[in-house]
């Protein structure tokens, strides 16, 4: 499905997106509430960059940049050594689902609730991971005949169709595992009133963050391909 790791194209390919993540890594994009720090551009380059490489190749590339990116803003760096992870996840998330394989993406969703739910806190907001649960749904029913999307060029509808699910799973995975995450590693600090405080903000900073994804993901997929530049998932 995808390009040999091992070439000249696809270690390029990988070191290009790679310093694309850091840099909007570098670069915020709202901030958090309940602790310091800001959420970065990554959120969108992240599954974008699944999107554009397929799983393994956007996975690497974003694990990359997310490292170097917590060298150069730490104050995107939240989880301090394991702020790379959400991001990684997310672009491995982004990248199974535009490749057919969403089931995958669903499992890490699902990984990731039971994580936040894990937590005493995490039962006491538990409506909490409502669009999540969504996404999850959303990422199995694509995995089945309703993935009618192509990745060829000559339909850019259903190219389209592929690009605003995997950017809407793979956005909503970062998030849900980041908050599993969160709710253990500020322990006590999350209380349950904050999560609940924002169940309805939350919503809206991710959509925002989906529809810049498929703005930017759709146009530069199809220059990329139309170009011959690459040709990294197949149907």
């Amino acid at each position: 499905m995808i390009e040999n790791l091992r070439t000249p194209k696809g270690i390029a390919l990988i070191a290009v997106f790679a310093a694309l993540h850091t840099i909007l890594s570098s670069l915020p994009y709202t901030i958090t509430i309940g602790v310091g720090g800001s959420i970065t551009l990554g959120v969108v380059s992240a599954p974008l960059i699944g999107i554009i490489l397929g799983p393994l190749s956007g996975g690497i590339s974003v694990l990359i940049g997310s490292i170097i990116g917590m060298f150069i803003n730490p104050a995107g760096a939240i989880f301090g050594v394991l702020s790379f992870l959400p991001a990684t996840i997310g672009a491995f998330s982004a990248g199974f689902t535009i490749a057919k394989r969403g089931y995958i993406s669903a499992a890490m969703i699902l990984a990731s609730i039971l994580l936040f739910y894990s937590h005493p806190f995490g039962r006491e907001a538990m409506f909490y991971p409502f669009l999540h649960i969504i996404a999850l749904i959303v990422a199995l029913a694509f995995s089945t005949r309703l993935a009618v999307w192509s990745t060829e060029l000559s339909n850019i509808k259903r190219l389209g169709l592929g690009v605003t699910v995997a950017a809407f799973v793979g956005t909503l995975t970062d998030h849900i595992f980041g908050s599993g995450l969160a709710i253990w590693y500020f322990n006590p600090g999350l209380i349950p009133e904050i999560w609940n405080s924002i169940i309805f903000i939350y919503p809206v900073e991710r959509i925002v963050a989906v529809i810049i994804t498929v703005a930017i993901a759709l146009p530069l997929y199809y220059s990329l391909r139309k170009s011959g530049i690459f040709s990294l998932i197949k149907n």
